[in-house]
């Protein structure tokens, strides 16, 4: 009898055990469903969100896409061929050949603002690709940087002009991030690759970043370093690894353009590039650039208009600019000329001098005694 307990207890206990197991498995599914039920819910809901947010984002840009204000007059008038840029034929004609044939140079251009020197850069190389010889292909590309914005981050995380790495403990998310793999992102002197790399102020360039240029025309490729970076590693796609192991490839003509002289300019630049110098306008040239600005613009301009528009500025943008004005405050009184009291107007208004500032008390002529 006592055995027979004995054995029933065990039963009992055993069946009690096997329930407590039962009902904590059960409880512990229980929670874990909710906490994965949970979380699918608010992902779905999150996912409703980004989608909310990125299809409001896109219809905001969609928005702002068909705005187009009409373009700016000194853009309208940029010359689109070698001989509507004037005042510079001994310069034109240099730029030309160092760029043009089978072995094109890396370019310093010299001169005061507004004189046409990255209009002629960027013409001198449709005029390279068509000359005989010419490594540069058809589709050889124009890239433009101005240094004076041009910085880097001192640890290296972006560097606009060379290229960066991306190394995953700064890139965040994402397949490569998530799994290690840095990232070697191109810079300026790769993306004109086989055409031409263009820096306005060349003589503003931080020196860290002048040395580094320096190396790239050296070497004609850019050469990445990074502590994520094994070239053992068989997840990281071959293409990684052959940037890290050959460079990125920055075979490029440099042309370089400032208001500065010679002196502000490095001499390791200097010494790789041939220099070529843009005069300053005479009155003569703006006067020609002012007459073909009217004729883009399809504007009748009085000949004493034009004289003291061209007597005033001090190159060919500023002269288009005081030409806009002029033209513009004719538009307010319903006319296609701009008169002579058109000019006065902007140039009092403007306190445009002839290399001297006026105060706001002075002025340069009285514009009531001018009759409309």
């Amino acid at each position: 009898m006592y055995a027979i307990s004995k054995a029933n207890r065990k039963i009992l206990e055993g069946e009690n055990m096997t329930g407590i197991i039962t009902i904590t498995q059960l409880f512990f599914t229980l929670i874990i469903g909710m906490y994965f039920f949970t979380r699918l819910k608010s992902e779905k809901s999150d996912t409703r969100i980004i989608e909310e947010n990125a299809k409001k984002s896109q219809a905001h840009l969609d928005e702002m896409r068909r705005i187009h204000l009409r373009e700016p007059l000194t853009e309208a008038v940029r010359p689109s061929e070698m001989s509507e840029i004037v005042g510079q034929e001994d310069g034109i004609r240099a730029i030309t050949a160092a760029l043009c044939g089978p072995h094109p140079q890396h370019i310093i251009i010299y001169g005061p603002a507004g004189v046409g020197k990255t209009a002629a850069a960027r013409l001198a190389l449709e005029e390279a690709k068509k000359s005989a010889g010419t490594p540069f292909l058809p589709n050889a590309r124009f890239i433009e940087a101005d240094a004076t914005i041009m910085r880097c981050d001192k640890r290296s995380i972006a560097d606009p002009l060379i290229g960066s790495v991306h190394d995953p403990i700064y890139q965040g998310a994402g397949a490569y991030g998530t799994a290690g793999i840095p990232q070697p992102k191109m810079g300026a002197v790769s993306k004109a690759h086989g055409g031409v790399l263009f820096i306005d102020e060349i003589g503003e360039l931080p020196c860290g970043q002048i040395n580094k240029l320096l190396k790239v025309l050296e070497d004609r490729r850019v050469k990445f370093e990074s502590a994520y970076y094994n070239e053992f590693d068989k997840t990281i796609p071959e293409y990684i690894h052959d940037i890290f192991r050959n460079g990125m490839p920055a075979d490029f003509r440099l042309i370089g353009a400032t208001t500065k002289g010679g002196d502000d300019i490095p001499e390791a630049i200097r010494s790789r590039c041939i220099e070529i110098f843009f005069n300053p306008l005479t009155r003569d040239s703006i006067e020609k650039i002012i007459v073909s600005a009217s004729k883009k613009l399809n504007m009748e301009l009085e000949t004493g208009a034009l004289s003291l528009i061209s007597q005033y500025a001090k190159n060919g943008r500023d002269a288009v600019k005081i030409l806009q004005m002029a033209k513009n405050n004719a538009f307010l009184d319903r006319r296609r000329t701009v008169t002579v009291r058109d000019a006065l107007f902007t140039l009092d208004a403007c306190r445009y001098t002839n290399g001297r500032f006026l105060t706001g008390d002075e002025r340069i002529v009285d514009i009531s005694v001018i009759k409309p």
